[in-house]
């Protein structure tokens, strides 16, 4: 894949300004977690919605619209908007609205950016446990400023392999899979970005996450891409839009695709 240019957005100086906006807007939710203040409302999907989702999504967006009025806008609360273009920034705002609403500190803020159709830039932020991941293609995936470096685990006997809440894999006819992942690998649930977190950081080998959107992972895509891993929906496609994904260090990869199939 070929190194994305930055000079597309306004350089360096640009995305720098984003990361701050994306930190800013996180940190005003994590004063809202920490007093308790979610005012959880229920979507027709029956998922839960709170303030502070609201919130960064406006701050974020408004951002956006100013600084960047010629690309386009997904984000999970308020949908697409803005101009058809070749650059579209994707939000999730709060990835894990579950965990923020229990009082739990591994959701996060997601912001990405899409550039022909692709994932080229990518910004993870976990602010009640201070975690930054920025990425960018051909520019490398950092985690605090460090380099992130996915596992060399060769083998599903010898991988540890984290996945989504295990309703993802019931509602999409994938409850099957489960007993294999438990016979063949050590499995365990770490739900929304926690999952590519470890897997960013060599803890896991693998994420398997059923039941997703493109704001989920287009971030997440270039983490994990830049990382040294691979990130492909559960049909092997290289895309955020099939509707669910298998990231992993690249080693395990082609093994739990036959898997899941």
């Amino acid at each position: 894949m070929s190194p994305f240019d930055l000079d597309r957005i306004g350089g360096r100086r640009a995305l720098d300004a984003l990361v701050d906006v994306v930190v800013d807007a996180g940190d005003e939710a994590r004063r809202m977690f920490e007093r308790g203040q979610a005012h959880v409302e229920t979507k027709p999907d029956r998922s839960p919605v709170t303030l502070a989702d609201k919130m960064v999504e406006d701050r974020i967006r408004a951002y956006l619209a100013r600084a960047h009025p010629s690309a386009g806008f997904l984000g999970e609360e308020t949908g697409a908007s803005g101009p058809s273009s070749a650059l579209r920034f994707v939000l999730d705002p709060i990835d894990g609205t579950r965990a923020f609403v229990r009082g739990l500190d591994t959701w996060s803020v997601l912001c990405g950016l899409e550039a022909d159709g692709a994932p080229r830039v990518g910004i993870a932020y976990m602010p009640a446990a201070r975690d930054l991941f920025v990425g960018v293609i051909g520019g490398g995936a950092y985690d605090g400023g460090r380099a992130c470096r996915v596992s060399h685990v060769a083998t599903l006997v010898d991988a540890t392999i984290t996945h989504g809440v295990l309703a993802q894999f019931t509602d999409n006819g994938l409850a099957h899979v489960l007993p294999r992942l438990a016979e063949r690998t050590s499995a365990r649930g770490l739900s929304d970005f926690d999952g590519y977190r470890q897997l960013l950081r060599g803890k896991v080998d693998a994420m398997i996450d059923p039941g997703v959107k493109p704001w989920d992972l287009c971030a997440p895509a270039v983490l994990v891409r830049e990382a040294g891993g691979r990130l492909t929906s559960f049909a092997g496609e290289e895309s955020i839009h099939g509707g669910s994904s298998l990231a992993t260090n690249g080693l395990v990869h082609d093994e739990l695709l036959a898997l899941l199939r």
